[in-house]
């Protein structure tokens, strides 16, 4: 009678683990979809851009200063 109970336990619990199983992989699907889908919209939404912080050389205040001194 105990060995009813155990055999009809353990497909119960080999379904629960079969489960756990899906469930665990279905969460790391959407874990892995939602960091890609978050990279994504950091990336759109990145205002940084290289080409308006670029410096195009010395300014007036930097020849003042280093003007080199007049030879006599």
């Amino acid at each position: 009678m105990i060995w009813k109970s155990i055999r009809a336990i353990a497909p119960a619990s080999a379904c629960w683990s079969a489960m756990s199983g899906f469930a665990r992989k279905t969460a790391e699907t959407v874990s892995e979809f939602a960091s890609i889908a978050h990279n994504l919209v950091m990336d759109v939404r990145d205002s940084y851009r290289p080409e308006l912080h670029y410096m195009r050389g010395p300014g007036p205040k930097w020849r003042a200063k280093h003007q080199p001194w007049p030879r006599f």
